[in-house]
């Protein structure tokens, strides 16, 4: 078996796992599995610094998911619904058969005091 096809049978037994990280979400009315990481996009966002002065009042969230069977189109600019919230695709990568969307929403996220 090649690394090719090592990595794609990897994709559902390791990263797309629901024993793990993996969660049932909803990309456009479709289900969708997939990991979402919102501390990931906040280190990319703040590159790596954890500082309201930087927020720019939004919401981002990472996806990743299989290209194999997504539930529709992933390009950047487009406006979606994931989970009933309306959102943005800001970036989006392919890497051996999986997706890594950053998300952005205008929803302004909840500050602790």
């Amino acid at each position: 078996m090649s690394l090719k096809d090592r990595i794609k049978a990897d994709i559902d037994r390791v990263f797309i796992n629901f024993d793990h990280y993996a969660s049932k979400h909803i990309w456009n009315g479709c289900e969708l599995d997939c990991v979402c990481d919102e501390e990931v996009a906040l280190k990319r966002k703040n590159n790596n610094v954890v500082d309201l002065s930087w927020d720019n009042n939004t919401t981002e969230t990472v996806v990743y998911a299989k290209v194999e069977g997504f539930p529709g189109r992933v390009i950047p600019n487009e406006h979606i619904i994931f989970d009933n919230k309306p959102m943005k695709i800001l970036q989006r990568q392919i890497d051996e058969g999986m997706y890594t969307i950053l998300l952005v929403s205008n929803e302004p996220k909840a500050v602790a005091l």
